[in-house]
């Protein structure tokens, strides 16, 4: 009977062992699982910042363009934003075809021996630079709005990133340490199963030696 209770206890061992095996297994799955999710997470984050990239740096650049036309960037580059609209291909197109224009209606009322003509051709350049600054800077307002409104998006889809990133890795890491106290408890049951048996055989040998010394004398007695 002992050695049948210390065999029982060798197979309870090993079990014990096989567990812990399969907690310290199981424990890296969900790890692996859990940092795979991390990376996609930053892979998609980072094809997102690439996807808004275009519309962040069309607003930076207008932003940029906007500072220059209200002098805030300095007075040279405040002229070089006004000479740059004014000399622009749609002004002159715009400012030739007004020419035309006036030219045709003086002519129409011989007017245009006058200085009148030029004084009215040069407050209609004005007027037109004046205007297309102003539809310019408008138009600019509305590039710097797109791209302040990505970078918005980007942030927030960054604080969510960060958020995820940070529940993989902590998830990672409890499976880890799982693992690791899994695999620490089953070899203590192990190591315990297994003294268990050993003093379970030593008893049962002992035993065995004692009925068998026993029968040999009362057998030489009789």
């Amino acid at each position: 009977m002992p050695f049948i209770i210390g065999g029982a206890l060798l197979v309870g061992a090993y079990g014990a062992h096989q567990g812990g095996k399969a907690a310290e297994r199981g424990a890296e799955i969900q790890s692996q699982s859990d940092l795979a999710g991390v990376e996609e997470t930053r892979r998609q984050f980072d094809i997102t910042q690439e996807q808004f990239k275009p519309f962040r740096e069309a607003g930076v650049s207008a932003l940029g363009q906007q500072q220059a036309l209200l002098g805030l960037s300095g007075q040279e580059a405040q002229q070089q934003a006004f000479a740059g609209i004014q000399e622009s291909p749609a002004q002159q197109f715009l400012r030739g075809r007004a020419e035309r224009g006036l030219i045709r209606n003086q002519a129409a009322i011989g007017g245009l021996g006058g200085g009148n003509i030029r004084t009215a051709l040069q407050q209609q350049g004005v007027d037109f630079a004046q205007q297309d600054i102003s539809n310019q800077f408008n138009r600019l307002a509305t590039l710097t709005g797109g791209g302040q409104a990505a970078t918005s998006t980007v942030g927030q889809l960054g604080g969510k990133a960060a958020q995820s990133i940070a529940a993989g890795l902590s998830s990672s890491g409890a499976a880890q340490a799982s693992g690791i106290l899994g695999a620490q408890q089953a070899q203590g049951q192990f190591l315990g199963q297994i003294g268990r048996g050993l003093a379970g055989g030593a008893v049962g040998a002992n035993t065995a030696g004692v009925g068998f010394g026993r029968g040999f004398g009362v057998g030489l007695l009789g």
